[in-house]
């Protein structure tokens, strides 16, 4: 169960959670509100001027431990591309691509190629995008490489805040065994 407690619920608006079966901490139903709270500001990143070199959405991917890798889009996906913005790229699998690099090292992938070039391998990219944090990797590609690694700390950060208020719900329901 996805506890809701009177104080937290009506800040955070979980309540469509709270009758969710999951015995995990983290879930991919958990992941995608995750990902649910983070779309307008993803939304309104991509729209500004500067964030992007053409397309205005992300493809990303979420690695937590325990779950099968997580695909996601961000932003307003266009069906054409537009020839403006030079050869057509497939997003999903460049972010695939940073979210290995970024896995394998443990670590951010702008870091990994600033501070630690001698690590890569054949088939990483130098583009900025991948994020590891504790134990969570997430990658985006499709707009800038700076916004694509914003918006992967931004898709962390949601994880493991609502995975935080799992886990405080349930120690003040005392369910104290996953």
């Amino acid at each position: 169960m996805f506890y809701c407690s009177k104080e937290t619920a009506p800040y955070i608006s979980i309540f469509r959670f709270c009758l969710k079966e999951d015995k995990m901490i983290i879930s991919q139903s958990k992941i995608d509100y995750a990902l649910t709270l983070v779309r307008p500001a993803a939304e309104e990143i991509l729209q500004a001027v500067g964030m992007t070199w053409g397309p205005q959405w992300v493809e990303g991917v979420v690695s937590v431990p325990g779950l099968n890798d997580f695909y996601f889009h961000l932003g307003r996906r266009c069906d054409e591309w537009d020839p403006e913005w030079g050869e057509k790229k497939d997003f999903r699998e460049i972010a695939k691509c940073k979210l290995r690099l970024a896995k394998r090292l443990r670590m951010n992938t702008s870091t990994a190629v600033a501070l630690f070039s001698w690590l890569l391998e054949e088939g990483d990219y130098l583009y900025p995008g991948g994020i590891y944090r504790d134990g969570i990797a997430c990658a985006a590609s499709g707009a800038k490489g700076r916004v694509d690694e914003s918006l992967s700390e931004i898709v962390v950060s949601a994880i493991i805040m609502v995975a935080q208020l799992e886990a405080d719900a349930r120690k003040e329901h005392k369910q104290m065994l996953i």
